[in-house]
């Protein structure tokens, strides 16, 4: 079959949820809320806020990216998934990066065209690892985990760390974290890969969550197995099945020449901090890691 001429993926403000805006997810306007210049101010404890944000750049490995005119069946701890309906539009043994900055776009490449068609659902086999590049501004003060500078922005450093490092908050968490930094607006923003490793305590797939453009599932597994693993910091890949139906399947046409897969990201970065002391005005900030990930495709 003919390659597709352009196969782009984009870095795009989607909505994820029902009650998100284009900020992100933290207008509640109880606990936390972003301005429209992206400033964001908490106005209590921060149980319970799930303050998610864009950040500045974006980082991915795919592997594969397939359409299916039937539903995939998604991996459990004993079978692995079943893809025997699907097509893939990119098949990169090696992985593929998809680095993103706000607004842009890159081409991919290990594309080919699949056939004319209308296709309900489609996957993305890539690995666990998020690279996120964010500086933010607060109108609260905001510290370095814990004997770090203090001030109204936050900025992720160079370094990396297991989701599941979050747990253990307060107890396991090194002071000062080399993971984040708070100060003056003069502080320069490095990437933090972020190996998602599990979803939350013991919980390795997610979904189906409702997002533009259908539902979506994700599951951490092996590649060795394909299998769901069972444990922290054992996934190597991450694989994501979309639902585009009822909303809009995805139609290849005689004419399509372009596949265009964005990756939402309004949601995509998130705090790891928490207030202290009690009732005070001043957050201690341990990460700004991964947040809520979502993508749309579509063909033209």
């Amino acid at each position: 079959m003919m390659n597709l001429l352009k196969i782009i993926a984009t870095f795009t403000m989607l909505g994820f949820f029902s009650n998100a805006n284009a900020e992100g997810y933290c207008n509640d306007g109880i606990i936390a809320e972003e301005d429209a210049n992206g400033v964001i101010t908490f106005k209590g404890s921060q149980e319970g806020a799930n303050c998610s944000f864009a950040p500045d750049e974006y980082t991915v490995k795919i592997y594969k990216m397939a359409l299916c005119t039937t539903a995939p069946t998604r991996p459990t701890t004993t079978d692995t998934y079943d893809v025997s309906s699907c097509v893939d539009i990119i098949n990169s043994p090696d992985g593929q990066d998809v680095n993103l900055a706000a607004g842009s776009e890159m081409i991919l490449s290990d594309a080919t065209r699949p056939a004319d068609g209308t296709y309900p659902y489609g996957y993305i086999l890539m690995a666990n690892t998020f690279g996120i590049k964010a500086k933010k501004q607060f109108t609260n003060t905001m510290k370095t985990y814990q004997d770090g500078t203090a001030g109204n922005y936050c900025w992720t450093k160079d370094a990396t760390a297991y989701t599941s490092d979050s747990n253990v908050e307060g107890g396991g968490w090194t002071s000062p974290t080399p993971l984040a930094q708070c100060g003056g607006a003069g502080g320069t923003a490095g990437t933090y890969t972020e190996i998602l490793d599990a979803f939350d305590t013991d919980e390795y797939i997610t979904g189906p969550i409702s997002v533009l453009g259908g539902d979506i599932t994700a599951d951490l597994i092996t590649d060795a197995n394909g299998l769901v693993v069972t444990a922290t910091q054992t996934a190597d890949r991450l694989f994501a099945i979309q639902t585009f139906i009822p909303i809009e399947p995805v139609v290849i046409a005689p004419s399509s020449t372009e596949f265009t897969v964005s990756f939402g990201v309004n949601q995509a970065a998130s705090l790891w901090y928490y207030e202290q002391p009690v009732g005070s005005s001043e957050y201690q900030v341990y990460a700004i890691g991964s947040g809520p990930f979502s993508t749309y495709m579509s063909a033209n």
